[in-house]
């Protein structure tokens, strides 16, 4: 008969395991709770701001048109309104080109829209970034400078850091060796022909921008402009 612990009728090494208290779990409801009310409060809040955005004028988004901006543009921007939405009359190409450090090479031009289209193709869901991104930043570029690039509104700088953040990504698998010291960026713009509209309003009108040179830093590029294009 084999030996038993003193008081005990179960052999040494036979103990039943104690069960633990269950853990409470009223820290991760809250967590889960919290979280689901914080994520559901910005989802509201970005519906509202779309909406204000997009809507006719209108006494509320007149009053909150500064705050909504600000959430909108540049990431959430677009150019329709809604119940009166503006269809595309003009087919609008945007290049770009680079000089690159340190030896002032520069790139040829490189057709930005064309690299979005050729992404579209074939994709049935495209992105709205690979969509629209390019457009609405020279859209936005346009609405915040004159003719001359001056800037004529609050988001000027913005736009135009914006608009070279964009070129710049895309214009990165064409450097090669070197690095981006300025970029110039033009637009090919064609109008639609229609009922009425003679050969010569049809016909191509170029806009070639400033050299926009690129100060790299640790963060991101800042854009001081440079010279006449």
């Amino acid at each position: 008969m084999s030996a038993s612990t003193p008081g005990s009728g179960t052999a040494p090494g036979r103990e039943p395991a104690l069960n633990p208290r269950p853990l409470t779990r009223s820290w991760s409801r809250a967590l889960v709770g919290g979280t689901t009310l914080a994520v559901l409060l910005v989802v509201a809040l970005h519906l509202a701001a779309t909406f204000l955005y997009n809507a006719p004028a209108n006494p509320v988004s007149q009053r909150y048109a500064s705050s909504v901006n600000r959430w909108m543009q540049p990431l959430f921007t677009q150019n329709w309104q809604l119940f009166a939405p503006n269809p595309v009359s003009e087919n609008i190409e945007i290049d770009a080109r680079a000089s690159l450090d340190p030896d002032g090479r520069l790139t040829g031009w490189v057709n930005l829209s064309a690299q979005d289209e050729a992404a579209e193709l074939g994709n049935p869901v495209p992105g709205h970034i690979t969509e629209n991104q390019l457009r609405n930043a020279w859209f936005q570029w346009l609405d915040t400078h004159d003719s001359n690039g001056n800037p004529t509104g609050a988001n000027a700088d913005v736009m135009q850091k914006y608009l070279m953040a964009v070129a710049l990504e895309r214009l990165s698998g064409h450097v090669g060796r070197g690095t981006i010291g300025s970029v110039q960026i033009r637009a090919i713009t064609t109008l639609i022909p229609g009922p009425g509209r003679t050969p010569a309003q049809t016909a191509p009108q170029t806009r070639t921008l400033d050299w926009w040179s690129v100060t790299h830093n640790s963060s991101d590029s800042s854009v001081t402009q440079v010279g006449t294009g």
